[in-house]
């Protein structure tokens, strides 16, 4: 297989057992580090359910992730632009988001939208949003070239999570993010591939070097970058900088989107 990243024949380095019945092989770039399965015949069958029942830590994660989202927001966006939520799953970070004021909109293909049902990017104008967050989806993207491509068509700047391979080519028994249970996990980044990726798209990148990374047009602080994801700082940030939650327009909103519907 070549490298779906930089181009670069990769190689087979191993071979793992996904969903307890497929034998899957994984395939490394000598050129930019990523690491990506053989085509993903299964993933039909492995998004039969779109949030996986080994995502314990999905609550908490996205609390997590709308504390981080809110810092970055108010050190290097425009707070009052609108903002969009790509692969949003249940709609909780956007539901959390607009909470805190930000004017977020969710899109996912996958997944059903629990927390903010009226508030679906396909609803607004098809024009520029301030900032594009993906979080825990690029090692879901079988084409991740193209789905990026997509993601700038939205925003110049996107804002995303996905763990970093701990070091080179790390064996299938010693990283849990390989996730064999489910098989949604098929792309696997090292900081070199990101820096290829944000090279091929005449992007900057920014990055913790661990989980959280920016791709933008712009030139940022990469140190304010870094305390922006800071878990302490976000918290504290997200105390001493509140600003009206959405919320209660957004129940007017609803109520008058049901009054005005024709209900048999």
């Amino acid at each position: 297989m070549n490298c779906k990243i930089c181009g670069t024949q990769a190689e087979s380095f191993a071979t793992g057992r996904l969903r307890q019945k497929h034998q899957v092989q994984y395939f490394a770039c000598p050129n930019c580090e990523f690491i990506q399965t053989e085509e993903p015949y299964w993933l039909t069958e492995a998004y039969a359910e779109p949030i996986n029942r080994s995502d314990v830590g999905y609550v908490a994660r996205n609390l997590r992730l709308a504390k981080a989202t809110r810092t970055l927001i108010l050190f290097f966006f425009e707070a009052k632009g609108r903002f969009i939520d790509y692969g949003g799953g249940y709609g909780m970070l956007v539901r959390l988001m607009r909470d805190e004021g930000f004017d977020f909109y969710r899109l996912d293909k996958h997944c059903h939208n629990l927390f903010a049902p009226d508030f679906e990017a396909e609803t607004q104008p098809r024009k520029q949003f301030e900032l594009l967050t993906t979080f825990e989806v690029f090692e879901h993207l079988p084409d991740p070239m193209a789905e990026i491509e997509r993601m700038l068509s939205f925003s110049d700047h996107i804002f995303f999570s996905t763990e970093l391979q701990p070091h080179c080519k790390p064996a299938l028994t010693e990283w849990k993010y390989y996730a064999l249970e489910h098989g949604q996990h098929v792309s696997f980044y090292s900081h070199k591939s990101l820096e290829e990726i944000a090279r091929r798209f005449q992007l900057k990148l920014y990055s913790d070097g661990v989980f959280y990374h920016l791709l933008t047009r712009r030139s940022l602080s990469p140190v304010l970058f870094k305390l922006a994801v800071n878990r302490r700082l976000a918290t504290l940030i997200h105390y001493l900088c509140r600003q009206p939650s959405l919320a209660p327009a957004d129940a007017e909103k609803v109520v008058q989107a049901i009054n005005n519907s024709k209900i048999p």
